[in-house]
Formats: structure tokens, C-alpha cells, sequence
């Protein structure tokens, strides 16, 4: 999986490039995380306002929304990244 991760204003835009195949794997390892049940080794979660996830031929968008006075920290959320890219690894 490759990814890159911007920051803007009110949080973070993360674009992660997959396969056809590990896109379904990679969206309900999201949709964990949105819903605060991953397994990412981060406190990052508790300082998100919103997740959108979106979906297109080539991979998956996703935009973390910071809760006011909050900052993500873009590391931790490069390592939770490089977490899940290691499980869709076996697919």
C-alpha cells in the first residue's frame, strides 16, 4: 500500500493507493477505525471530530476532522498507516 498524507486546516487528507483485491480489506479496516475498534497502536482516535472515507478505481480517501483545540499528529498517524499496510499484506 502506498499512501501520502497532507495536513490542512482542520485535520489531515490521507490518499492510500491499493489493489483491486486489498481495497475491500482496507475500507473495513477503516471503517474499524471510524467507528474507534482498530487495532492501530495510536491515541489519535480521541482527537477526531469526523472520519470520511471515500473510494475510487485507484484506492481510498480519507479526511480526519480534528475536534476544536486538537492537533492529529501526522507520525502516529503514518505508523497506524504502516500498521494496516502490514495487514493487507496477506491478501
Amino acid at each position: 500500500m502506498d499512501y501520502s498524507i497532507k495536513q490542512d486546516s482542520g485535520g489531515i487528507n490521507i490518499k492510500a493507493k491499493v489493489t483491486e483485491s486489498q481495497q475491500q480489506q482496507l475500507l473495513e479496516e477503516l471503517q474499524k477505525c471510524a467507528k474507534g475498534q482498530c487495532a492501530c497502536p495510536s491515541p489519535q482516535y480521541e482527537k477526531l471530530q469526523s472520519i470520511e472515507i471515500s473510494q475510487d478505481a485507484t484506492g481510498v480517501s480519507v479526511d480526519l476532522k480534528a475536534k476544536v483545540g486538537q492537533t492529529i499528529d501526522e507520525a502516529d498517524i503514518a505508523r497506524c498507516l504502516d500498521h494496516t499496510a502490514t495487514q493487507l499484506k496477506g491478501t
